[in-house]
């Protein structure tokens, strides 16, 4: 059996990988239409692994799965825009991170969860943090600002509390549940959500057949890595808690994203983001004690 570490390194290579796809492809894609063609590609990858899989389960865990690829199919429409109009190297570095600070707040409001003295400062740390990243920029010396919009911003955080709270739906919602079954059922789900949505906003199921027949490239090394990075996810967390997994996983996927992908795009002021991620993930496992 593959350790569980080896898993969630597997996960955020190929989760870092996928980002740095999709922010080339959104240079010339919309957001919506990427997202939109990548989710039923995911869908028919997932089909392959249905001699693996086990759908003895119950109607309430179906609800569960369902609702959490609604959650999460949103949350990956809100990065994908965020990554389109703003410098990956600040954007991913919340998604990274803040999301676990979500979860320690979400359960500390409804779940009557304590916190003792290190987690309130990890939050007082990541608060600082996020806010140095995303509202202190130092100007770029081309005048160029991280987000084309200050609204981009605000889409970040708003992505980041929806993720956060589709964290909290996986913990209840894969317990107990075959991983490749997980898999198969919530990559069909998001696919689904994805169709109804594209087709009230714009022209249904021929934007994504036109998307894909145009961008087969990239559209098809995205479905590929989310692919990847999904299952495996899914996999360690049959082996370890996600109090556990994540926080690793979001390290791993913070260094490549923010310091590979802000080469690569020629992003600003890398050094400061580098040290401002360092902080939020060593603040975010502070959450995780």
């Amino acid at each position: 059996m593959v350790e569980w570490y080896y898993l969630i390194l597997i996960s955020s290579v190929l989760n870092g990988l996928a980002t740095l796809v999709e922010k080339n492809a959104l240079k010339t894609h919309y957001a919506t239409e990427f997202s939109a063609t990548v989710s039923p590609f995911v869908a028919l990858i997932s089909l392959l692994f249905i001699p693996l899989a086990n759908f003895n389960i119950s109607v309430w865990q179906l609800l569960l799965i369902t609702a959490w690829s609604a959650i999460n199919a949103y949350s990956y429409l809100l990065a994908a825009r965020a990554f389109r109009h703003g410098e990956l190297s600040a954007s991913s570095a919340a998604f990274g991170s803040l999301p676990t600070l979500v979860v320690v707040v979400l359960a500390f409001l409804f779940l009557s969860e304590q916190l003792s003295l290190v987690q309130y400062i990890g939050i007082a740390g990541m608060i600082m943090a996020t806010y140095m990243l995303f509202f202190r920029e130092p100007k770029r010396p081309d005048g160029k600002q991280a987000f084309e919009s200050s609204k981009y911003k605000y889409v970040v955080l708003l992505a980041v509390f929806v993720s956060g709270t589709a964290s909290v739906f996986n913990k209840y919602a894969i317990g107990g549940v075959n991983p490749y079954t997980f898999f198969i059922i919530s990559s069909i789900s998001m696919a689904l959500f994805f169709a109804v949505f594209i087709s009230i906003r714009y022209r249904g199921v021929r934007e994504i057949v036109q998307t894909a027949r145009t961008y087969r490239l990239p559209i098809s090394l995205a479905s590929v890595l989310t692919s990847g990075y999904r299952l495996a996810f899914y996999l360690a967390l049959v082996l370890v808690p996600v109090s556990l997994a994540q926080p690793l996983g979001n390290a791993f996927y913070v260094i490549i994203t923010v310091a590979i992908g802000g080469l690569i795009f020629k992003e600003g002021n890398l050094r400061r983001k580098l040290a401002l991620s360092a902080f939020l993930i060593f603040f975010a496992y502070l959450l995780t004690l």
